[in-house]
């Protein structure tokens, strides 16, 4: 609850009611031209006031973020019931009002993903992530995938003790200064980072684990040799910077992480931004920025793809859900490009710029891989059309064409930026950033589980309950056996003292749950976790396999009815959860259901439901593993639904409206 004294709390009145008298006598003194405008200044200032007033008076700021996401998303949903009832009732509301409403939401939804202008990082700018891809892609022709850690390492031991300049706050007149001993944090015999190559696996039994930093410094060479003299003092005055303003706690946990690991086209515009400037807190602002350009490009594309109700819907989804929220992402570097080129896909097909479609849909594909999942769905109506009339549509070649000029002009212009200078032949170096990428990401990285992972793999993966018989005699092993749960896990199957129990609650070691098996005694307190995760896909990848293959049965028989290839492409984001296996915060994907509401009005509902429920699965669940299974549990049953949703033919107007390949009027 706020913590707010009886005068802040008659302040607070008082300025709610001066709010609105100046909004309403605002309005009605402005002529009708400029009443619009004024009504979304005022909606702007309404919505900033109130997460100011939540983020310095309410203790809890991220439960009230959390609640306030859920209630906007119920809102939203109770506008569309109300809508419906007084269309019901002849009555309808006004389209003026009802836009007025949604953009509302919509905006506040935004403020509320960006938790309410409480950013979680100083000055906006996420020093864990910027650093991955910011040294990432400066330095690859270096590092590469494998050695961003390990030369982190041999750069600090070469810096020694310095007096350096500390991250100046907002306000402050001149930056403080401290004195940082980097050989001695070097020299601490509990300093660990990742191995992201397989240099140390057979020594430590296994690739991508945590190892000890006095194996890396014996070899310094293996680092140095990689650099010339002048890019090698460039990279340890970027070390210095990355570590004094991340603190020395931050700094050790970010060389445990998961390293750089998009694939080389990203590289293209990461190495361009990255090379314009060394590092300070100005220029990794600005490239924070570029993001929030993305963004606003993205629901730009939304209102002119499909409409204002579609970016309503898009923005309230997406601000909402909890899968992807602003705490994985907000303030990085390049985050959000490929999600702007998927969304710029579906919205200019949808206008029937083809060209530009394919190409965003390719760059959008070459940026993350996982994008590229979606022409699933585009190839049912290409493919049927091409059985059915022995020829291409001319919509499908216009889309063919942007694809593949796109792919021509990116994938060697990522190998030229990249490309190391080795002296090697240059087909091989030229392949090799595409080598490197293979086997870091998709054979490695890859099948490393990480706990915040979500798609179909993690649910096979994960084990719900203990599938052999629990047989329970006596009253004293029914009480034992009710004391070993959970509170929540009481809660799921009840209590009733039963004699045999078919199943029961995966709970202890056996369970594979990070909860019971996480050992901090081992070098890697997550190694046993990954290892009894793997062998139990392995176990059951049958499984996975067999849903896969009845999934795309299923689309198919939906979608070769369907003759649009921008709702044949957003239905098929349900294959970047059957085929891939991504850490969360890609899950804000998923916003391309809201272009599927144009054809589906009652998919709003639906869209709303899925990001209220999220923030409840969020709220109610502690461990990672069991929150984002069950998250990807709810995306996969959407989507799914949403493809349910086309079984039926609509009425041909609707068709019609698509304005896609092939509709007929």
């Amino acid at each position: 609850m706020p913590n707010l004294s009886l005068s802040q709390l008659l302040l607070v009145v008082v300025g709610v009611l001066a709010f609105f008298g100046v909004a309403v006598f605002g309005y009605q003194a402005l002529p009708a031209r400029a009443r619009a405008i004024f009504g979304y200044v005022a909606t702007l200032a309404g919505i900033g006031g109130f997460f100011v007033v939540i983020s310095r008076n309410v203790p809890q700021h991220d439960r009230s973020v959390e609640l306030t996401k859920a209630g906007l998303a119920i809102a939203a949903a109770g506008c569309v019931f109300y809508e419906q009832h007084r269309k019901a009732m002849q009555r309808p509301i006004a389209e003026r009002w009802k836009k007025f409403v949604g953009v509302t939401l919509a905006l506040a939804s935004i403020t509320a993903y960006f938790n309410g202008f409480s950013f979680g990082y100083p000055r906006y700018y996420h020093r864990w992530d910027q650093y991955h891809y910011y040294m990432g892609a400066k330095y690859f022709p270096e590092l590469g995938y494998t050695n961003l850690y390990k030369c982190a390492v041999i750069a600090e031991e070469e810096l020694g003790v310095r007096r350096v300049e500390l991250d100046r706050a907002v306000g402050q007149k001149s930056a403080p200064t401290a004195l940082v001993d980097f050989r001695a944090e070097m020299h601490d015999a509990d300093k660990k980072v990742r191995d992201l190559g397989a240099e140390y696996a057979a020594e430590y039994g296994g690739e991508n684990l945590l190892i000890p930093v006095q194996k890396i410094l014996e070899h310094p060479e293996q680092c140095k040799g990689l650099f010339s003299e002048t890019r090698w003092a460039a990279y340890k005055e970027d070390v210095a910077f990355f570590r004094v303003v991340s603190g020395k706690q931050y700094w050790t946990d970010m060389q445990k992480d998961h390293g750089f690991n998009p694939p080389p086209v990203w590289t293209i515009a990461g190495k361009f931004f990255s090379d314009l400037a060394p590092t300070s807190v100005h220029f990794l602002q600005f490239l924070a920025a570029i993001d929030l350009l993305y963004l606003a490009g993205m629901f730009a594309a939304l209102w002119w793809g499909f409409g204002w109700r579609v970016f309503a819907v898009g923005a309230i989804f997406w601000g909402c859900q909890s899968s992807a929220p602003f705490y994985w992402t907000g303030g990085a570097f390049l985050r959000q490009d490929w999600l702007f080129f998927l969304v710029l896909s579906a919205a200019a097909m949808h206008r029937r710029y083809f060209k530009i479609g394919g190409a965003a849909l390719v760059y959008a594909g070459l940026l993350r891989i996982f994008p590229g999942l979606v022409v699933v769905g585009t190839l049912v109506p290409f493919v049927t059309h091409l059985v059915e009339k022995r020829r291409m549509h001319p919509d499908h070649k216009q889309a063919l064409l942007g694809g593949t000029i796109a792919a021509l002009v990116l994938v060697p212009l990522a190998s030229v930026m990249t490309m190391k200078d080795d002296g090697s032949p240059l087909l091989r170096r030229l392949a090799d950033p595409y080598v490197s990428f293979y086997e870091h990401t998709l054979e490695v990285h890859d099948k490393t589980p990480l706990t915040n992972h979500m798609g179909l793999r993690v649910i096979v993966a994960h084990k719900f309950v203990d599938l052999q018989p629990l047989r329970l005699r006596t009253a004293e092993e029914r009480v034992a056996w009710r004391n070993s749960l959970t509170e929540g896990q009481r809660r799921s199957i009840g209590w009733t003292a039963p004699v045999q129990l078919p199943v029961r609650m995966a709970t202890g070691p056996s369970s594979g749950q990070m909860e019971f098996v996480r050992d901090e005694k081992l070098t890697d307190p997550f190694k046993i976790w990954k290892e009894m995760r793997n062998e139990r896909y392995r176990r059951y990848r049958l499984v996975a396999y067999a849903a896969i293959l009845a999934a795309l049965a299923a689309f198919v028989v939906v979608v070769r009815r369907v003759k649009s290839l921008w709702v044949a492409q957003c239905l098929g984001q349900v294959f970047i959860i059957l085929l891939s296996q991504l850490t969360c915060y890609y899950y804000s994907f998923m916003i391309l259901g809201a272009p599927l509401t144009r054809l589906r009005r009652s998919a709003e509902l639906g869209m709303f439901a899925v990001a209220a429920i999220t923030q409840i699965v969020w709220m109610n669940s502690y461990w990672n593993d069991n929150k984002y299974t069950m998250l990807t549990i709810v995306s996969l049953v959407w989507c799914s639904v949403l493809v349910g949703m086309f079984w039926r033919r609509e009425h041909t107007s609707e068709r019609a409206a698509s304005g896609s390949a092939g509709a007929s009027a």
